[in-house]
């Protein structure tokens, strides 16, 4: 089974994929047409490495590791939300969705170790 098979089945979720860091769509699963999948997966791409770039200033800024670990990030708006861990994206209904639940699993299938401090 695919990643994006796996996350597909995460309560809330309607789509799922895997995004390259130049910004290419690896795989994809839900009723979004190609090109607009492949415009998500640029989206979360260009996200993705703008979050990882403010990790890296704020740890060197603050002097306080942990910052640059970038597990991912979440926009959300009044019924859907994206979510992106590394290198994949949900679409997730909010009001079906736990966000606990959903990183957790895109972080585990990823294989982003968890700090149990978190």
């Amino acid at each position: 089974m695919s990643r994006s098979s796996e996350l597909l089945e995460l309560p809330g979720t309607v789509a799922a994929g895997l995004f390259s860091r130049k910004g290419f769509l690896e795989e994809f699963e839900g009723p979004y047409p190609a090109s607009e999948a492949a415009g998500l997966a640029g989206l979360c791409s260009a996200i993705t490495l703008t979050m990882e770039m403010q990790g890296l200033l704020l740890e060197r800024l603050t002097g306080e590791p942990g910052w640059a670990g970038c597990y991912g990030w979440a926009a959300w708006g009044p019924g859907s939300a994206i979510v992106a861990v590394e290198d994949s994206m949900c679409i997730v209904q909010t009001p079906a969705t736990s966000f606990d639940v959903v990183f957790s699993a895109m972080r585990t299938a990823a294989g982003v170790e968890v700090n149990k401090t978190e």
